[in-house]
């Protein structure tokens, strides 16, 4: 039950954001709905390992960043790409492998998320937990720099969750 009480902390914070109110009430609000759900959901044994946590929180600012970066460039190319008059379109579905042997569907939901936030990109559907099928815009520059793209989003999605550090 400690663990759901340090877990609704950023939660609470979350909630305060959205709801832009930086106030005790909101909170204390945001506070016990969160940890009223953490106790109805009670989600899956959750350890803590502090010695874990520093690397989990660079890997979430690496994660953020780079998933920034990608949205903002993939941004400039697909206005560039539209905006060009022979609009240099190629447009397909591309399979990419997820690379992840233990078929983790939050992380591959994550991973999923993170390439359809990218502009040119979007999941349009996912097979058995190991192929993403992706719409691209330029289905051969997706077919290149995907799988390379994949491994290394794993790879930080792993970092983050704390499964590289077990």
């Amino acid at each position: 039950m400690l663990i759901y009480a340090f877990l609704a902390l950023p939660l609470a914070a979350t909630w305060m954001a959205i709801s832009n109110q930086i106030t005790v009430q909101s909170f204390t609000l945001g506070y016990t709905a969160s940890l009223l759900t953490l106790t109805a959901m009670q989600p899956r044994a959750i350890s803590l390992d502090w010695r874990c946590i520093p690397d989990q929180i660079t890997a979430l600012v690496i994660y953020v960043v780079r998933l920034f970066v990608d949205v903002v460039l993939s941004g400039i190319e697909v206005a560039g790409r539209i905006l060009s008059p022979d609009m240099r379109l190629k447009p397909g579905i591309v399979a990419i492998p997820t690379y992840d042997e233990t078929a983790n569907s939050v992380v591959i939901a994550l991973s999923a998320n993170s390439i359809t936030l990218t502009p040119g990109e979007l999941v349009v559907e996912t097979e058995h937990n190991n192929l993403m099928y992706v719409h691209a815009l330029d289905v051969e520059d997706s077919a290149h720099n995907a799988p390379g793209e994949q491994k290394a989003r794993l790879s930080l999605l792993y970092r983050i969750i704390g499964e590289d550090c077990r």
